[in-house]
């Protein structure tokens, strides 16, 4: 499988419509995770992607990041003292589930679907229960708006997670005179160490890359912390920036003036 890292060549193959997402079967039958994954703008492209995206932008709208933000630290400054990953997996999550109206799904669900989410990871009952429940969470329609909430629900259990946890380990080693160490901590993390690191594209056409030959078929992988790209680029850049940033701020404010980052 051909790599690229070098920051042209990554954002030329992100922005380049000859180059989609890998697809996905469409006929699982509704609310399995073969459904999810085939409902949800991360793994579609073309109309269904741009129709599935705004549907998530949307929902995305209605939450303030600074009310998110406040959210998060009250939540994490009412929790026992806990290593900052633990705080990571809870925390975002359920924030985020109460700001879209869906308060009633669970983390454990949420965690459960995201282990079966991409398409190479296995899948079996125990995640389509968790999505089932999830599904009723969100009003038991198992309907694209349904999927688009559960997909950020999803990215917040793994993304914005693993960039809590790589911020809370920067912490300490970032300068606090600006008064803002959880921006710092979250900016070094971006930079150094992004919560996603790798995503692969198909190639509908031959192309080339970098001067590299790309025959039409195959699937190329992109290496976003090498390219400084870890929010992605071009059509599936991820909408929600502004939001992870938020939740990981809001949960590092209080850790950091409690020094649990351990």
């Amino acid at each position: 499988m051909p790599t690229f890292s070098r920051r042209a060549d990554v954002h030329a193959v992100l922005t380049d419509p000859r180059f989609t997402v890998p697809p996905v079967p469409g006929d699982a039958p509704p609310g399995t995770i073969g459904w999810l994954r085939a409902n949800v703008a991360r793994f579609s492209t073309g109309p269904d992607h741009r129709r599935r995206r705004a549907l998530a932008v949307t929902e995305l709208e209605r939450v303030d990041v600074a009310d998110l933000r406040h959210a998060a630290a009250r939540r994490t400054a009412a929790l026992p003292h806990e290593h900052v990953e633990a705080v990571a997996r809870r925390v975002p999550v359920e924030v985020l589930a109460g700001a879209l109206g869906v308060p009633g799904a669970a983390a454990r669900d949420v965690a459960t679907v995201a282990r079966a989410y991409h398409p190479h990871s296995p899948a079996g009952p125990e995640a389509d229960a968790a999505l089932a429940r999830l599904v009723g969470a969100c009003g038991g329609t198992a309907d694209e708006l349904t999927a688009a909430r559960i997909g950020l629900l999803v990215q917040t259990w793994d993304a914005t997670a693993r960039l809590v946890a790589t911020a809370g380990t920067a912490v300490s080693a970032v300068s606090t005179a600006s008064g803002v160490p959880a921006e710092a901590a979250v900016a070094h993390a971006l930079a150094d160490d992004p919560p996603v690191r790798v995503t692969r594209r198909h190639a509908r056409d031959a192309a080339r890359v970098g001067g590299s030959a790309v025959a039409a078929g195959s699937v190329v992988e992109l290496d976003l912390a090498d390219a400084d790209l870890g929010f992605g680029a071009g059509a599936h850049e991820c909408p929600g920036q502004a939001h992870a940033v938020a939740l990981a701020c809001g949960v590092l404010d209080p850790l950091a003036i409690r020094k649990d980052l351990r």
